[in-house]
C-alpha cells in the first residue's frame, strides 16, 4: 500500500576514546562470565584495552570478550539474542556505551524508497519541513503497491533507540497503521495500531546503519 512519511530519527549515538581520533567508550556488562555472545571475528589481543581498540575500528562491532590472548568481537544481534550466547571459560564481556548526552538526533546522509509517486521523493521525509499536509510538498510518497518501503542511511552504524514519525494529516492517516521498523534488515518493531496517529515515537533499540519503514497494510 502507499507509504507517506515525514520522518525524524531520534537515536542514541556512541562515543569512544582510545584509538587515534576515535571516540567510543566501553563498559563491562558481565564480569567472570561463563558465557559470551557468538563471535563474528576472533583476533589476537594483548589485553582488554587492545580488544577495545580493535572493536572500535570495526563499525559493526558492538562489543567483545577477552580470553587467553584472543579478542572475540560480536555484533548487536549476537549480544541481544536471548539464546545466542555460547559456553565459555571465565571472561569479562564488554559493550559500547551511549554518550553522556541523553539523546542525539542522528542525521541521515541518504535515502531511498520502493517507488515514487509524482515528485514526492524520499528526501522530503528528512528535509526538516514538518508540515503534515501532503500538498505542502513535505512528505515522501510511494505508489500503491504491496509492501512499499522507505529507507534512510545513517553516516555510521549507531544505536537507534526509537524513530519519530510525522504522519500525513490532511487525509489518509489510516494508511500508516500497520508497518515494520527494521535496522540493517532485522525487524526491531512491528506496529499494529487500531487508530491513526499524528506524531508518535516507535521504539526500536537496534544497532546498525540502514533504517527502514515497511508498510504492511493490505
Amino acid at each position: 500500500m502507499k507509504l507517506i512519511l515525514l520522518l525524524l530519527l531520534l537515536c542514541s549515538t556512541w562515543e569512544v576514546s582510545f584509538a587515534m581520533s576515535i571516540h567510543i567508550q566501553f563498559m563491562a556488562v558481565k564480569l567472570r562470565s561463563n558465557s559470551t555472545p557468538f563471535a563474528m571475528e576472533t583476533l589476537p589481543g594483548r589485553d582488554s584495552m587492545n580488544c577495545a581498540t580493535l572493536c572500535a575500528l570495526r563499525p559493526t562491532c558492538f562489543g567483545f570478550s577477552w580470553l587467553q590472548g584472543l579478542c572475540r568481537l560480536f555484533d548487536w544481534l549476537a549480544f541481544s539474542s536471548t539464546d545466542g550466547w555460547q559456553a565459555s571459560e571465565s571472561c569479562d564481556v564488554y559493550t559500547r556505551i551511549v554518550d553522556s548526552q541523553p539523546q542525539t538526533q542522528l542525521k541521515l546522509e541518504s535515502c531511498s524508497q520502493s517507488s515514487t509517486h509524482g515528485s514526492n521523493v524520499c528526501g522530503r521525509a528528512i528535509d526538516g519541513n514538518r508540515n503534515q499536509d501532503y500538498y505542502g510538498d513535505s512528505c515522501a510518497h510511494t505508489e500503491n503497491n504491496p509492501f512499499e518501503w522507505w529507507e534512510g542511511q545513517l553516516a555510521a552504524p549507531s544505536f537507534v533507540s526509537y524513530v519519530t514519525i510525522y504522519n500525513r494529516q490532511d487525509c489518509c492517516t489510516n494508511w500508516l497503521k500497520i508497518f515494520s521498523l527494521q535496522v540493517d534488515g532485522v525487524e526491531c518493531n512491528r506496529v499494529n495500531l487500531t487508530v491513526p496517529f499524528s506524531v508518535a515515537n516507535f521504539s526500536c533499540n537496534a544497532f546498525g546503519r540502514q533504517v527502514r519503514v515497511t508498510n504492511l497494510r493490505t
